[in-house]
């Protein structure tokens, strides 16, 4: 029997298990898109900007760990999408993206809407920086076969999206299709266990260590090992600091949690993260964020002796040196690092005390943020705890990039089953919004909050369409304060003024301030201003009970409104 490209992979992505397909057609992709609205398995989702679709895919994947599938139409789609794509290769998320080409006939020749000014074809090279790898197909054949091999990459190994840059006319090409294709013989997914020798001195180096730190990074979220992670830290009674892309790997309510370390990190981290003499770091590669810039004593001491456990050899020994490498499946390391141990759980009395004297001392500080504020100048640590309380429960939450994003960071107590998305690869603004939609279809079970500064929603406005077209019951709350605050804060610390920085009037419309509300109103979305700290649990219950999205304005410490925007179902 034949089918056509389009079907074929419509077919294979079904298979796949992959259920969403997000996008925008044009001709280059047009046979494509209505093979996937003719397959009833899987879920069409258009957008009004081809980064909503990407960013969405990013979040999918982190709080699912299946892939969701975002398509583009020639060099201008893909061009608009390639930011949330670069977004989740630098953070290890992943994707299956999938990109319309000009006709082969036209490339090089002046066909409509190529790019190939370097070489023929340049929209090949444009895609392979942002991805862990690119396949360009010849032939509705080839087209199946590189599917495949997309589908073996993007989840193997450390997770990367993958892209099929296919030519128009290979859409409609046929091809002899015998039956379904054998996806269990090509898309097998080991968890490779790292060396039983390297696990046993990593074990030995942990029996005698009298302060010894466990660090989780997103790599326990992204290879779902949560469970073994905690099973891990209470078999051998090792305290846990989390990285803030690593944020709810463990639940930071558990007695053995000390919070996010990092330049955006707690105290309570931090003091640990300096003080052990002994740091088990499981999928981190103690970038920038997480090392505060690598300053001696900042976040690690001066010399941390450092066990390191990796998917990649590549994640291991990047900034520090290692005392152990643990190159593995995380849930494997833990197994296998766990049964090494050999059931050894010691008291650490001391090492206890002096965790608990620095939460007491970071306590104070945080207590004095979360101060409510007045009205006209509500407090953001106040409205962390208000949505925590309306929250209590399992929650999906999306933090966008931007001065607001510590708030979230430091906290926002992420419990056991929160999902608690940032991206500290790129941090690229835009993904609250667009992200929250990936999370809502991801996880419709828990509810889903984006949490964004006024310049990260000023880039997502694109993805409210969608959000009120597809009736996603998705809070959104918005950080206003007038500016890119991390820049103005920069500017401000450097140099005593600031550019390019605040959206304080200074245009020829000096009385202009972008209401977001009125936006998403347009949208068929209702929403909500809130002035005053005293009605911040009462606007959270009404967001609830609206049972769609919520937006929220505020500024750094001191918001001058929160405004709760809400898609009725």
């Amino acid at each position: 029997m034949k089918k056509t490209g389009a079907t074929v992979l419509a077919s294979i992505l079904e298979q796949a298990g992959i259920s969403v397909v997000a996008g925008i057609p044009g001709h280059t992709v047009g046979d494509f898109a209505l093979a996937v609205g003719a397959n009833p398995a899987l879920k069409p989702l258009l957008v009004r900007h081809e980064s909503t679709a990407t960013f969405a895919a990013d979040v999918y994947f982190r709080v699912s760990g299946r892939l969701m599938a975002a398509f583009t139409h020639a060099f201008p789609g893909a061009a608009n999408g390639l930011t949330a794509v670069a977004n989740a290769y630098a953070d290890y998320s992943s994707m299956f993206f999938i990109t319309g080409n000009t006709a082969s006939a036209g490339i090089g020749r002046g066909g409509y809407q190529e790019l190939s000014r370097q070489i023929n074809d340049d929209l090949t090279q444009m895609i392979r920086p942002a991805v862990k790898r690119v396949w360009q197909p010849r032939t509705a054949g080839d087209l199946a076969s590189n599917a495949l091999a997309a589908l073996r990459e993007a989840t193997n190994g450390r997770p990367g999206p993958v892209a099929l840059n296919v030519a128009q006319e290979i859409w409609a090409q046929e091809v002899e299709a015998a039956g379904d294709a054998n996806l269990g013989g090509f898309t097998f997914n080991p968890r490779p266990r790292p060396d039983a020798r390297s696990v046993e001195a990593a074990a030995r180096l942990l029996a005698g260590a009298s302060a010894p730190l466990i660090l989780a990074g997103n790599g326990i979220n992204l290879g779902r090992a949560r469970a073994e992670l905690r099973a891990f830290a209470e078999a051998c009674n090792i305290p846990v600091a989390t990285t803030a892309s690593g944020k709810g790997a463990f639940p930071e309510n558990h007695p053995l949690s000390v919070g996010v370390a990092g330049w955006t990190g707690s105290g309570t981290a931090n003091a640990a993260t300096r003080a052990a003499d002994l740091i088990l770091v499981l999928g981190a590669r103690l970038a920038e964020t997480t090392a505060s810039s690598w300053v001696a004593d900042a976040t690690f001491s001066a010399a941390p002796r450092i066990i390191q456990a990796d998917i990649d050899v590549a994640g291991i020994a990047n900034a520090y040196p290692v005392e152990e490498a643990l190159v593995g499946d995380l849930r494997s390391t833990l197994e296998d690092l766990g049964a090494a141990m050999g059931g050894r759980r010691e008291s650490r009395d001391a090492w206890f005390a002096r965790i608990a004297a620095a939460r007491a001392e970071w306590e104070k500080v945080a207590r004095a943020s979360q101060a409510p504020g007045s009205v006209g100048a509500i407090g953001t640590g106040a409205v962390v705890q208000a949505l925590r309380r309306a929250y209590p429960g399992a929650i999906n939450l999306v933090n966008d990039c931007g001065k607001h994003h510590k708030w979230i960071v430091q906290q926002f107590e992420a419990r056991e089953d929160d999902y608690v998305i940032s991206s500290m690869g790129g941090a690229s603004m835009g993904i609250g919004l667009a992200g929250a939609i990936g999370a809502a279809l991801a996880r419709p079970e828990a509810p889903t909050v984006a949490w964004l500064g006024d310049g990260g929603m000023s880039m997502s406005l694109a993805a409210i369409p969608t959000v009120a077209e597809y009736k996603l019951p998705i809070v959104t709350v918005i950080i206003d304060d007038a500016a890119y605050g991390v820049v103005h804060n920069t500017q401000m610390a450097q140099v005593g003024r600031t550019a390019f920085a605040d959206f304080d009037g200074s245009g020829t419309n000096p009385d202009y301030r972008l209401d977001f509300t009125k936006v998403a109103e347009g949208c068929g979305i209702p929403g909500r201003t809130v002035a005053d700290p005293a009605e911040l649990d009462a606007a959270f219950a009404w967001a609830k009970a609206q049972n769609g999205p919520t937006t929220g304005l505020s500024a750094d410490n001191a918001i001058p409104a929160l405004n709760l925007l809400l898609a009725t179902s």
